[in-house]
């Protein structure tokens, strides 16, 4: 799965005039005795005013929030830990090109909820029930990579899978390991068409295969093809001015990049 792209397209929105108040916008979901609704006004720049957040149980509020400017995307009530309990999921968008899409999470904690708050940055994420247990993960690319080693437009962001459990959000893409070889094998399967290209920039894909390259455990073998990749030239991108790691700097930012961000597994 390559996520080049975000997954979430956020809808333009009506700027109020100064002489009229913004109508309000509403959001609601529910699942067995849970309501969630939010609430908002449009803002300029693409922002949000009177953000409010209410959760009831049976009928009678528990939790009213006050939040900030992030304009509400979503609300939704999962089962996130298999437990019976469902989790209310808002989803915002914080404005910007290419950023940024995160999640507050709330469960409930026996007298009220508490929340957890995860970004996503920008490809958002997909509820996928990946064990059929019937407990969702979260699925998404990992936007480390956007900009990491050429420009948004050739970057590309390797699968990733989040799981949550007892208020806390766990990185379990490792679990999945055909998933992560479909997605390798899609990002490959780039590369070979984009080399093909006028102008190709092959870093960024590349950056990406070899992390799931890492994750699958095969990055001993993975690395002489890359650095015959770089032989051939592949890795310069294009242009006088280019502001990235080229050749054998690529290569050497590229290790450092896995290993600092948890793709290299140090003994």
């Amino acid at each position: 799965m390559v996520v080049r792209f975000a997954l979430v397209a956020v809808a333009a929105l009506v700027l109020a005039s100064p002489a009229a108040a913004a109508p309000a916008k509403m959001k609601s979901a529910q699942l067995g005795p849970v309501r969630a609704t939010i609430s908002w006004q449009s803002a300029k720049y693409f922002q949000a005013k009177g953000v409010q957040l209410r959760i009831d149980r049976d009928g009678q509020t528990v939790l009213t929030r006050k939040l900030g400017p992030s304009i509400p995307q979503a609300i939704r009530i999962r089962d996130l830990d298999g437990n019976g309990e469902g989790e209310v999921i808002a989803d915002f968008y914080t404005g910007g090109a290419h950023c940024c899409t995160f999640s507050l999470i709330y469960r409930y904690a026996g007298s009220g909820y508490v929340a957890v708050r995860h970004m996503w940055g920008d490809p958002s994420y997909w509820l996928r029930d990946l064990e059929g247990d019937r407990v969702p993960e979260f699925v998404t690319g990992d936007d480390r990579f956007a900009y990491a080693f050429t420009s948004y437009a050739g970057s590309a962001l390797p699968v990733e899978v989040w799981s949550y459990r007892a208020g806390r959000m766990t990185d379990v893409t490792r679990s999945f390991p055909a998933l992560v070889r479909k997605d390798a094998a899609t990002l490959w399967k780039e590369y070979l068409a984009e080399r093909k290209g006028t102008l190709p920039d092959l870093r960024g894909i590349l950056a990406a295969w070899m992390a799931d390259q890492y994750l699958l455990g095969h990055q001993a073998k993975a690395w002489p093809t890359l650095q015959a990749i770089n032989r051939r030239g592949e890795l310069n991108g294009f242009g006088g001015d280019n502001i990235w790691a080229r050749g054998n700097a690529y290569l050497a930012k590229l290790k450092k990049f896995l290993t600092n961000h948890g793709y290299a597994r140090i003994k």
